[in-house]
């Protein structure tokens, strides 16, 4: 075999600058991997601390057994090895019995990995035949008789139905695939949201979050930041990135299960936050998230309260990082008895010690409204629901109240508010508010509240009163009414009770008189009078003369005072529940006046029916409440959305400084619908109207001003490079789906035959756009399964004296090979800093024309010559397997570049769009 050859000057120069090695030692790692450079940094990155490839002259001056000599003899022969005479080889016995099946070895082992697996499934077999257990199938079961092609899975999507993993079941469900890139692609202004898969919300939550300045602070700041976010040009789609260490292990052909086979969640969250900063892409998901064990600690085992295991997560991570202040986020709740103030509002000494005593405080996030279905049907409003949560021992008629009841207060209100109406759901329309009050339910007017929920309490048992005597009268406990007016036995309504009566009353008279007017006519032919044409008449209209018999005028009497006096009973009926009603009506308008009192404004309210300026009923302490929150987003369904972005107007007149205004978006996916990505404008009527009649359980997030005026923190350099890299990914989607539409046949000339020449020579010429470059290695088809599409991210972030007080990190980063499916491929990044170092040299030579930055540069393999012919199924990964981009410490190491200050390419396609 022919030596290997020197490596090209660019090679050792790129690997140096990539691991921060000697010269030497480099263009040895070189030769030994054949002048690959993508081997040579993989082999690296596995064993960096590897003394392979280090030459130590140490090894000389000592002697045969280690010792050191001073002797001066540079170097020792060793003795030819003593090996066993042949004689001896194979006399011992083997390592484990003689299979009962024919084993052509005379030992009683197998030759080779094949004779052991077919010794083993044969002993198998019969055992089992011995035994009379049939053997179960198994391998791919499919009665296709397409041929089958087995190889790598580099294809970015596959049909499930494609897949025979023994189906138990015949299924035509359709698989839903996400759209083109094209589709994808996020317009300029309009929000970027993350989507669910499964039956929660977090992904509309978190886009909602994400747009409240101060919760956006606070999630990228929750736990601790991470030196390297990775890279998974999947991720969006819910593919994890795990973390470096395991991801070595992984590379080293180690297993990896339970915790260590999923993601962090603190990065996880930071990953989603720099996402929706600045993402090209229209939408991500959080699949990855919930794939967390914080979230779902039996990894899919069972399914918890995701949206509740979410805000749990924050607040433990929260305490990990000093720099994290949960607080503005958390508000805490007091649970007070109701005995602790008198109905009048006043209070001694001795009460307030009491009161202080029982006091329990009780911190939370999420306010999880559930009712029941008796309970909802008292809600009209979000108060409404409010009330029956922390007012619940008072409103409910059948507690001891005021003395073993208690109800809750806010000692302390968040800046943002999120609220969910869970339970048994809502049971009519709900009346959300854009501009949302707490005062009624804050400790410092217990007072207020108490007395409320006094009168609610009140007017709801009045109105109870009032439900059980309409029930009482309303209500005919007959047992044989139904033999008359066609009811069902049993307890019945009197009304159609009485209404049955009277018209069995009225049938049974009406045919009494058309017997007695059939006997008048059937006499008169008896008698032999022949009867007339207006006789014939008569008889058919029922309207001729009669005449009752003496039983009959009895019995029509009795009919008369039946209905007479069904007729008084109804009217009487009638009168007392329209009395009724309006009773019930006061009182349900005054418990309509309590629960708008402080959630408004005087001037919003209506002083006829809820004010009453300038009467005895006039108390100004119900109005002008001072903590305010606004309506940021609602979240729906697992499919839709509203989100309430504030952006930046036109200058105001005044000071000349811009103006803020609030635009709604509509946000979601709906795999169902052919145009799958919704992000449409919104006003804030459609909001309020969805989110009170479209869904059962919506999920409503409020914010105070303070926290929508917080200045947004900038995002670290780990996550600027994460979130780059992502777009430069799906650039290259965009651009492998431009050249798939470019390589289409041309549309058929048929459509021009009715053209001339002269007809076509007035077109203008057409010149196609340069052709990209693409590899196997470097294409999204390739990198479907695998993290290797860091080909060409820039690496460096030119905008960096925006953020003086923000510091880059210092420490180095590392690299790690993964052979994983959530592996990145180096060999992008490779290619990228060759393309750099090309692009120096070639800097002053190019015409603007070469210098575009839409022109993909050839891969690795296009640099080395390698070529193939084979399917995507049968083609081997042409890239390696280092997943991320980082430098190790080298103490040794001299003049090597920071990779965080490369630009490997111009971004232009970032621009306004990321500082939306």
């Amino acid at each position: 075999m022919a030596a290997t050859s020197d490596p090209p000057e660019e090679s050792v120069a790129l690997f140096c600058d990539i691991t921060g090695l000697l010269r030497d030692e480099a263009i040895t790692r070189l030769k030994a991997n054949n002048n690959d450079i993508q081997r040579a940094t993989e082999e690296y990155f596995e064993d960096p601390d590897s003394r392979k490839y280090k030459w130590d002259e140490s090894q000389f001056n000592m002697g045969r057994q280690g010792e050191a000599t001073d002797s001066g003899i540079s170097f020792n022969i060793q003795g030819p090895d003593e090996l066993p005479p042949t004689s001896y080889q194979n006399n011992a016995a083997p390592t484990r019995p003689p299979s009962r099946a024919n084993n052509p070895s005379p030992f009683g082992a197998p030759a080779n990995a094949a004779e052991e697996d077919a010794n083993l499934e044969r002993a198998l077999a019969e055992s089992a035949a011995e035994s009379g257990i049939q053997l179960q199938e198994a391998g791919v079961v499919d009665t296709e008789t397409n041929l089958k092609y087995f190889g790598p899975a580099n294809r970015p999507q596959y049909e499930a139905e494609q897949w025979a993993m023994i189906p138990t079941k015949t299924t035509n469900e359709p698989v839903n695939a996400d759209p083109p890139p094209s589709n994808r692609k996020r317009d300029a202004g309009t929000p970027a949201f993350l989507r669910q898969t499964k039956d929660h919300r977090v992904g509309s939550i978190l886009s909602i979050y994400h747009k409240i300045p101060l919760i956006r602070n606070i999630l990228l700041q929750c736990g601790m930041q991470s030196r390297n976010y990775g890279h998974n040009s999947e991720w969006w789609r819910g593919q994890p990135i795990l973390k470096h260490e395991h991801l070595a292990a992984m590379a080293r052909g180690e297993s990896v299960w339970g915790e260590d086979a999923h993601p962090e969640f603190v990065e996880e969250l930071h990953r989603l936050m720099a996402f929706l900063d600045r993402t090209d892409r229209s939408y991500g998901t959080v699949d990855s998230l919930i794939d967390t064990k914080a979230i779902d600690p039996s990894f899919g085992t069972w399914m918890p309260d995701v949206e509740d295991k979410l805000f749990e997560a924050i607040r433990g991570e929260a305490a990990n990082n000093p720099d994290c202040d949960i607080n503005p986020m958390t508000t805490v709740g007091t649970i007070l008895p109701c005995t602790s103030l008198p109905v009048n509002g006043s209070q001694t000494e001795d009460s307030t010690d009491n009161h202080s005593e029982e006091e329990r405080d009780t911190p939370f996030v999420f306010l999880d409204v559930q009712l029941d279905t008796e309970q909802y049907a008292w809600v009209n409003t979000v108060y409404d629901a409010l009330d029956h949560l922390l007012w619940a021992h008072a409103l409910t008629p059948d507690s001891n109240f005021p003395e073993d009841a208690n109800y809750a207060v806010l000692s302390k209100a968040s800046e943002v508010v999120t609220i969910r109406l869970s339970g048994t759901g809502l049971v009519r329309p709900c009346e959300i508010p854009a501009v949302l009050y707490v005062d009624r339910y804050m400790k410092e007017r217990k007072h207020l509240a108490l007395k409320f929920q006094t009168y609610m309490r009140f007017a709801k048992k009045k109105l109870r009163m009032f439900d059980t005597w309409e029930m009482s009268l309303t209500r005919c406990q007959g047992q044989r009414c139904h033999r008359v007016n066609g009811l069902s036995s049993g307890p019945h309504d009197v009304r159609a009770c009485l209404e049955g009566i009277i018209k069995d009353a009225e049938r049974k008279m009406q045919r009494q008189t058309r017997t007695a007017q059939w006997r008048h006519f059937w006499d008169r032919m008896q008698s032999g009078i022949e009867l007339s044409l207006d006789d014939i008449f008569l008889i058919h209209t029922w309207s001729g003369p009669y005449t009752f018999l003496p039983e009959e005028e009895e019995r029509m009497e009795k009919w008369k005072e039946v209905v007479e006096g069904c007729t008084r009973a109804l009217e009487k009926l009638n009168a007392d529940l329209a009395g009724l009603m309006e009773l019930k009506q006061q009182y349900s308008e005054g418990i309509i006046r309590i629960a708008k009192r402080l959630t408004c404004q005087e001037h919003e309210a209506d002083d006829e029916r809820f004010v009453f300026r300038g009467t005895s009923a006039y108390n100004p302490e119900y109005w002008n409440p001072t903590h305010k929150y606004s309506l940021r987003g609602v979240a729906l369904t697992n499919e839709l959305a509203y989100v309430c972005v504030r952006e930046r107007g036109e200058p105001v007149a005044v000071d000349g400084e811009p103006g803020l205004r609030d635009q709604w978006w509509k946000i979601g996916y709906s795999s169902s619908d052919a145009t799958p990505v919704k992000t449409e404008k919104a006003t804030v009527e459609d909001v309020l109207h969805a989110a009170g009649t479209e869904s059962r359980y919506p999920i409503l997030v409020y914010a105070s001003e303070a926290a929508m005026e917080t200045e947004p923190i900038p995002l670290s350099d780990a996550l600027r490079m994460f979130v780059r890299a992502d777009n430069r990914s799906f650039q290259q989607e965009l651009a492998q789906e431009r050249d798939q539409a470019e390589e289409q046949p041309p549309p058929s000339n048929s459509l021009l035959s009715g053209f001339t020449a002269e007809d076509l020579s007035h077109l203008p010429a057409y010149a196609p756009p340069t052709k990209r470059k693409h590899s196997v290695g470097s294409s999204v088809a390739t990198r479907g399964s695998s993290r290797n599409d860091l080909d060409d991210v820039d690496l460096a972030f030119d905008e960096l004296d925006q953020f003086q007080d923000h510091q880059a990190p210092s420490t180095h980063y590392r690299e790690f090979a993964d052979k994983s499916p959530q592996s990145n491929k180096l060999g992008g990044i490779v290619e990228s800093l060759a393309n750099c170092r090309t692009n120096e040299d070639l800097s002053e030579k190019q015409t603007p024309l070469e210098t575009q930055p839409d022109v993909e540069h050839g891969t690795i393999e296009e640099m080395q010559g390698i070529t193939t012919s084979k399917s995507p199924e049968m083609q081997e990964r042409t890239g390696g397997f280092a997943p991320f981009l980082g430098r190790p410490g080298h103490s040794a190491q001299s003049g090597a570049v920071d990779m965080m200050d490369i630009d490997l390419d111009a971004e232009q396609h970032e621009g306004d769009l990321h500082h939306q």
